[in-house]
């Protein structure tokens, strides 16, 4: 969590977390994509910003969807 400040994780969290019948769920995809334009940090990795989204959602009682990599579909060509 060094590299982002924990306000802005905190509004990712809210901003992207889903009220289902099993609780809050946050996909990550989403929550990093959010991240990045709320920050302008499109330059540390997806993996350091996965990791302290999760610590935030996780701390907010959310779960956690990791459910694709950003960028992925512009990496693989589609």
């Amino acid at each position: 969590m060094d590299n982002f400040e924990l306000i802005d994780l905190l509004c990712v969290i809210d901003a992207c977390a889903s009220d289902r019948s099993a609780g809050r769920l946050v996909p990550m995809s989403r929550a990093v994509e959010e991240l990045r334009v709320l920050t302008g940090d499109f330059v540390s990795s997806d993996e350091d910003a996965t990791k302290a989204l999760t610590q935030v959602a996780l701390g907010r009682g959310c779960a956690v969807l990791f459910d694709e990599q950003p960028g992925a579909d512009i990496l693989g060509g589609s």
